[in-house]
């Protein structure tokens, strides 16, 4: 019984030093914003995020926000800006242009409101950018 409970000891302490070796990319604690270059996106009915920690970066992203709402906040954060832009547009379910804006130097919680109209799509095109850039579509308190 003791060897049992010893060999049983030892799987869980040779488990647990494994684990700890592979935590070195683990992004810390309130950091959600993943590896540089690598846009994390989250998605729900009624708030969509897009944030990334890019360094010399160009490429274009189009995506359906899946919003579920008429009347949306966006709130823009861009810090630690170094060079390049970003060029953001908001698009409805009839397509056309709800918001649009061209980013080029930090700002923090730069905030517009889109009012009876459903944001279907985001589109991003980044030219050369480096810099933590964050955008956040939510329900809007007023049509709660």
């Amino acid at each position: 019984m003791k060897i049992k409970n010893i060999l049983l000891i030892a799987s869980v302490l040779f488990l647990i030093a494994a684990l700890e070796s592979c935590r070195e990319g683990i992004i810390e604690p309130g950091n959600s914003v993943g590896n540089v270059n690598e846009p994390v996106v989250l998605k729900s009915p009624d708030a969509y995020i897009f944030q990334i920690d890019a360094k010399n970066i160009t490429f274009s992203k189009t995506d359906e926000t899946f919003l579920d709402v008429t009347d949306t906040d966006i709130i823009l954060n861009l810090s630690d800006y170094s060079n390049g832009s970003v060029h953001m547009r908001v698009i409805a379910d009839n397509l056309s242009t709800l918001y649009n804006e061209l980013l080029s130097n930090d700002i923090s919680g730069l905030q517009k409101s889109v009012i009876n109209h459903v944001v279907e799509k985001v589109q991003f095109e980044f030219s050369n950018f480096s810099g933590k850039f964050k955008v956040k579509l939510v329900k809007s308190p007023r049509s709660y």
